[in-house]
């Protein structure tokens, strides 16, 4: 029962300290959203872009000098690269000459995948940001 709970009489409200607001909580909006969980959440986004964008970078420029498949760094880069590109594959075509490949989906897999994560990002932003009052 509550405190100040009519059915009990026999509780006196003036034993209780005053309620007053918690000013250690945050202040939130509608969907719970402030500025700092946006730039959080934002930051991580970019990360991974950044990391999956690198990845792919790596796998080009390895292409490009021809580096030997069977060199584990050269095997493990392909290897986490490649679920990345695969949607990207035949997309251009790759040209070849003396072991060096020029993978050019490799370059617009990058520019979609930075795309992305912007477009992602402001959608957050859009959505979930507040407004500031004038």
């Amino acid at each position: 029962m509550a405190v100040n709970d009519p059915r009990r009489p026999d509780i006196e409200t003036d034993d209780y300290a005053p309620l007053h607001p918690r000013t250690d909580v945050p202040e939130t909006t509608v969907f719970g959203t402030d500025e700092m969980a946006l730039r959080r959440v934002s930051g991580l986004i970019n990360l991974a872009a950044l990391v999956v964008t690198g990845l792919i970078g790596l796998r080009f420029i390895l292409k490009l000098m021809a580096a030997n498949p069977e060199n584990p760094f050269a095997a493990l880069i392909y290897f986490l690269s490649a679920p990345f590109v695969a949607i990207f594959v035949g997309l251009t075509p790759t040209p070849a000459f003396s072991g060096i490949e020029i993978e050019f989906f490799d370059l617009v897999a990058i520019l979609v995948y930075l795309l992305l994560a912007w477009a992602v990002i402001r959608l957050l932003w859009i959505l979930f940001a507040r407004s500031r009052a004038a």
